[in-house]
Formats: structure tokens, sequence, C-alpha cells
């Protein structure tokens, strides 16, 4: 493969989602061979401690990396390399996976929704979406009100829980770019069209998650701040992803990111509301309630609707951040 020609293709896998939008996935080409490794320094060690998520957006960013090879009719093999916790192959990274070039193939239909695919926070268009015919064995589909409004409810309250935990504050501080000066305001983290906010909202927001947090949740703002209740509650469905307990989160996050596409296809956008898989009281709450296993994993819950004007481009970190 030449360098340009894999510098498009990792620009076109950069698409894929992470939590908080840090992008940790990090690409190196040798000979016939891409390695994927995770930045330490672009994970959550507070709200992810084991990983899970870090992991789970480089699994995605390796099935990006093939979709876009696929669309080249490259064929690939895939090694996940996440449970050997190397970190020598590609210094000051944890190895992730390895995939090689192999026989041509033709393309994945879905590698054509890869610069499609969007988030939103919402609120969402309301109106019935059609899913005939979606169906997946690791997702939960829930599209009745009644267990819409009880999610809802249970990723307020998990983000609460989460909120007054001060380190967990300042982690999520330090990924939001709600000033327009940002330096790294088109590069990665969370800005304010992507939450939804106002210029006035986003003023508030980093004043109530810095220096005046305990007055303000002395006077009961935080829940009108931080509640995503009303959004959820538009979505046209919620998906339940879930995994067997045995994969490990870069696995898991190749089928997590195809589900992400095949809504992308239907029209729908996509907000994961990770903290009710991080939070063990409410990922324990929603699987027993769901019927989920011992055998099986609650990877992500993320919530689904159709908008109208596409939002502002993403930010993406620039190439010389990702090829290592």
């Amino acid at each position: 493969m030449q360098t340009e020609q894999f510098r498009q293709i990792v620009e076109e896998a950069r698409s894929a989602p992470s939590a908080l939008n840090t992008q940790p996935a990090r690409w190196r080409l040798k000979g016939d061979t891409i390695l994927i490794g995770c930045d330490p320094a672009a994970t959550l060690p507070v709200s992810d401690p084991h990983g899970i998520a870090a992991g789970l957006a480089c699994g995605a960013a390796a099935e990006a990396t093939i979709l876009a090879l696929s669309a080249r009719r490259m064929g690939t093999g895939f090694t996940d390399l996440w449970a050997q916790d190397d970190r020598e192959t590609l210094p000051g990274l944890r190895l992730a996976a390895r995939i090689t070039l192999e026989a041509g193939t033709d393309p994945d239909p879905l590698a054509r929704q890869l610069p499609l695919r969007f988030s939103h926070r919402g609120p969402y268009e309301p109106g019935p979406v059609d899913l005939y015919g979606w169906s997946r064995r690791d997702a939960i589909l829930v599209t009745d009100g009644t267990r819409r409004d009880w999610l809802a409810e249970l990723h307020d309250k998990a983000t609460l829980r989460h909120l007054r935990r001060a380190d967990a504050r300042r982690e999520l501080v330090s990924w939001l770019r709600l000033s327009p000066r940002h330096p790294r305001k088109r590069h990665d983290g969370l800005d304010r069209a992507m939450l939804g906010l106002s210029p006035r909202a986003a003023a508030e927001a980093r004043l109530v998650l810095g220096p005046l947090w305990r007055p303000a949740e002395m006077l009961g703002l935080i829940e009108r701040l931080a509640g995503e209740s009303a959004q959820t509650r538009s979505s046209a469905v919620v998906a339940l992803f879930h995994r067997p307990a045995s994969d490990s989160p870069v696995a898991a996050g190749r089928p997590y990111l195809r589900l992400l596409l095949e809504a992308s296809k239907l029209g729908l956008a996509a907000w994961p509301m990770g903290v009710l898989t991080a939070d063990a009281q409410a990922r324990t709450e929603i699987s027993q309630r769901v019927g989920l296993g011992d055998d099986r994993r609650l990877m992500q819950v993320i919530r689904l609707g159709p908008i109208g004007a596409r939002p502002e481009a993403r930010a993406r970190r620039p190439l010389s951040e990702l090829i290592v």
C-alpha cells in the first residue's frame, strides 16, 4: 500500500465514534499490515477505568479501516490484540488490533455510510420510523414509551451520580470545547453545537461544572443542566447493544460501528448514553429488566431518531496526530 493511499484510508476511518469524541485510535502502516493502537492520553481514566469505552472506540476504528479498504476492493484479516496489553510494539500506545491485507474482495455496502453517519444529542423529529427488516441478535430495540421513559429517568439519575464526583466533572470539562476560541474545537471533544447548547447555556455549563457546582446543586439547577430525559423521550428507538461477555471491547467495537452505520442507512442519527453502561448499578438494572444473562454484557445504550438538517462537520483530529 502506498503512503498516500494509507492516508486516505485513515482519513475515512477516523470518522469512527468514541466516548466524548476523544478519538483514542492511532494507525501505523508496516508493509501490508496496519496496526491500530490506543493512546492512553485520549482515554477517560475516571469514567472508563477498565478501558471498555476506549477499546470499543478502537474496535470501531478498526472496522472503519476495514470498510475503507473494502471500498477499494482490498480484503483483510483481523486480529484482536487487546488482551495482550502490549505497550512495546507501538511505544506509548496500547496495541489494539492488527489488520492484514489479503486477496481482493467485493466492497462492503456499509462502506458508503462512513461519511454519512452523524451524532445528534436530540431532540429528534416526531413521527414513526420504518424499522422493518432491521433486526440484530446483539441489540434489543426499545420502541415503547414506557421503557423509553424508564431509560430516560435511569440515565438522568446515573448522570447525576457521576457528576457528583469532582474528578468526573474535571474529566468531562477537559473534553468540552464550549468556547468558540478553544484551540481544540475543530479536532476533538464536544463543542456547543454538538451538545445542542445555546451560547448562554454553554456559559452556564462552564460555571456550573466548575466553580459554581456546590451552590448550583443546592439550588437544584443541576438537573436542568445535565438532564437529557426530553431528548431520550423524543427518540424513535433506543438500542441496547450487547455482546458475549467473553468478547474484548475491541471485538465488540466492530459490530458496534456496523449497528450505527445500519441506523444511518435508515436515516437515524445516534447519541450514545454511555453513562448507562459505565455505571455498574444502571447497567445491572437494565440487564436484569431486559433479561440479559451473565453470558452477555451490555456494551452501549444508544438513542436513535430522525433529524432535519444535518449538523455541522464533526471535530476530527488531523492525520498528523493519528498516524504514528
